[in-house]
């Protein structure tokens, strides 16, 4: 007599082929079903959040390669003259620069539920300027911990709470010269060490700040040269590259789990050219890319790198990811992401794509489909 057997039992290649078929929401649901199909189907990676038209909004995985809606609620809450400063465990910031007292917050685009910054301390100051929004996992309307980019003509402070709204408050990052502002933030939670919160800042001159937050409050220290006042581009950068650094404008820091921690940046005005200090010359071409990882016991301490130790990251309005690939870390990787690239979109036109290390060039990743703007990238909580 043949024995029976259970729907666990089902061959694993069925499993994955008939997930590609589904939509996200039941692709995610499906693998939870029990341990041997979570096995058989593979993680969905990253995705790029992209508005279709003035009311419809989709997400585009990378891999594999479905797609699906958004919550309708999304198109009030993200309308044609909003913008996403930031995303990341599932939901996006957003923010109203005309009905911003109503509309500035986090949402989940999947299901609309939305968590407003409804003490955010700005609101009756309309010519403020935020950049970016980075926050913690899991957040509830009346506990999480988040991190604006803030300023008037350029963002020079850090605005942030560790209580939900009750706890806003504003830190000045310090060491930044008369031009600098802040480029871009990080929030990053320590593992082994009590999950200590940070949020770890670059500016534009490649100088890099910690704030470390408290439910008391929060406290800025640099990186590295803790003991200078003034910011040391010697210190941190060889040639040509304390010089070079001036003309990216783009600058995006990425934070990794086992420590390691990247600059990357990126000329995204024009081909730009002039003379190097110790003789010779530079030539920066449009949307040149450079790589430099951090080592705390070097100086200069930015070192230019060829490969992210086979990792893809995922840089610009999201809070900035690091993943493993296929063959990266023992198996435990993003299948169909390419190894030692960087995903980043593009202004004009709102597309994304994909730099590659090895050839030194950048190429859309989502390839024939015209009609969409780019928002930012998405990961799932």
């Amino acid at each position: 007599m043949a024995s029976s057997r259970g729907w666990g039992d089902l061959p694993p290649d069925l499993l994955a082929l008939i997930a590609d078929g589904l939509t996200i929401k039941a692709y995610t649901r499906v693998r939870a079903v029990c341990t041997a199909w979570r096995a058989a189907i593979r993680a969905a990676s990253p995705s790029l959040l992209v508005r279709l038209d003035w009311n419809r909004h989709d997400a585009w995985f990378l891999s594999p390669r479905i797609s699906t809606a958004l919550h309708e609620r999304l198109a009030t809450l993200l309308p044609d003259r909003s913008v996403c400063l930031g995303s990341g465990h599932g939901w996006v910031a957003v923010h109203d620069p005309i009905f911003y007292e109503l509309q500035f917050g986090l949402v989940d685009p999947l299901t609309g539920v939305d968590i407003p910054f409804s003490s955010f301390p700005h609101f009756a100051e309309h010519k403020l300027r935020v950049s970016k929004v980075v926050f913690a996992p899991h957040p509830t309307p009346t506990d999480f911990t988040a991190a604006a980019i803030t300023g008037h003509d350029e963002g020079r402070v850090i605005t942030y709470t560790a209580q939900g709204n009750s706890g806003w408050a504003d830190a000045g990052c310090p060491r930044l010269g008369d031009r600098d502002s802040i480029a871009d933030v990080v929030y990053h939670e320590e593992r082994g060490g009590g999950g200590e919160r940070a949020v770890y800042c670059l500016a534009t001159s490649g100088d890099v700040h910690v704030l470390r937050l408290h439910d008391a409050g929060g406290a800025f220290e640099p990186l590295f040269d803790r003991g200078n006042a003034a910011f040391d581009a010697a210190a941190a950068f060889a040639p040509p590259y304390d010089t070079i650094r001036h003309c990216t404008n783009a600058k995006n820091l990425v934070v990794c789990d086992d420590g390691d921690m990247y600059q990357i940046w990126r000329n995204n005005t024009c081909t730009r050219m002039g003379p190097l200090p110790g003789g010779g010359e530079y030539r920066v071409e449009y949307n040149q890319m450079f790589v430099l990882r951090y080592h705390p016991r070097r100086r200069p301490c930015w070192v230019p790198v060829e490969d992210l130790g086979g990792r893809s990251v995922f840089v610009g309005k999201n809070n900035s990811v690091a993943l493993r690939v296929d063959g990266g870390g023992g198996g435990g990787g993003v299948p169909g992401l390419r190894a030692n690239c960087v995903y980043w979109t593009d202004i004009c036109p709102a597309r994304a794509k994909v730099f590659d290390m090895v050839s030194g060039k950048s190429t859309l990743c989502f390839h024939g489909v015209e009609d969409h703007r780019a928002i930012c990238w998405y990961f799932l909580a």
